[in-house]
């Protein structure tokens, strides 16, 4: 039975996602990032008791007039999406609590991506040229992101698992290149759909290669490259919420 002092919240994602892939729906975001880490982890904390064999994966928005108006982590867009197009693809507590899709804004997957591709080497052997990237303008990233050799890193960090991060980098990668061609991923198999080489990545299978990895990342900066000319915005916290 779920805890009766948990607002709404909805699963969503792949249908056979080994996490659990939650939104909560506080009536307010809380307003600092310790405040949204802390609320998130809190009732993450509440619903183990109702999944103990899962490992929840929380996250927080503000719904108004069903759609996400605000969100903690990632673009409002593309989790407003995902909400709606994966529900019925678990056993849910409450009704869709997203009534209508936004349109996607291209631009601001690219820069996600990007950053998120560059998050996770921060405690490889490029480091410091990544933290520096990270405070620094889109081409200082773009610049960096172009000298990254996959197969060179052999440490990824004490808590990194390399079968993780390419899942990781899988998925962001499919869905960014999927959504330049106009198609919108929200589960691994609408990926591997796409781009069926990416499976073994998505599928956590052990001893895959970096080549694919190092493939896709070369097609991302050409597409980066060639958009951010023309980016009036580029970076995530400078992007508007959704009307």
């Amino acid at each position: 039975m779920v805890d009766n002092t948990l607002p709404p919240f909805q699963i969503f994602g792949s249908e056979d996602s080994q996490d659990l892939d939650v939104v909560f729906f506080p009536e307010m975001m809380p307003k600092t990032i310790e405040q949204k880490l802390n609320l998130a982890k809190t009732y993450a904390l509440k619903l183990k008791e109702t999944f103990p064999n899962k490992v929840i994966n929380p996250n927080l928005a503000v719904c108004k007039e069903g759609i996400v108006a605000e969100v903690y982590k990632g673009t409002a867009d593309e989790l407003n999406n995902s909400l709606y197009f994966t529900y019925s693809l678990h056993t849910q507590a409450y009704e869709n609590q997203i009534t209508q899709t936004l349109s996607r804004d291209l631009d601001l997957k690219t820069i996600r991506c990007l950053r998120v591709i560059l998050s996770i080497m921060t405690k490889t052997i490029y480091r410091k040229r990544i933290k520096g990237a990270l405070n620094a303008d889109i081409y200082n990233k773009i610049q960096v992101l172009h000298q990254i050799e996959y197969e060179k890193i052999s440490d990824w960090g004490k808590s990194q698992n390399h079968i993780e991060i390419k899942k990781t980098l899988a998925f962001q990668l499919g869905q960014t290149l999927a959504l330049a061609n106009g198609i919108e991923c929200y589960t691994k198999q609408q990926i591997i759909g796409v781009y069926p080489e990416l499976s073994p990545y998505l599928r956590r299978k052990v001893d895959t290669k970096w080549s694919t990895m190092q493939e896709k990342t070369k097609l991302f900066l050409e597409l980066l490259t060639a958009r951010a000319p023309e980016m009036k915005q580029t970076e995530e916290y400078l992007y508007k919420k959704p009307n």
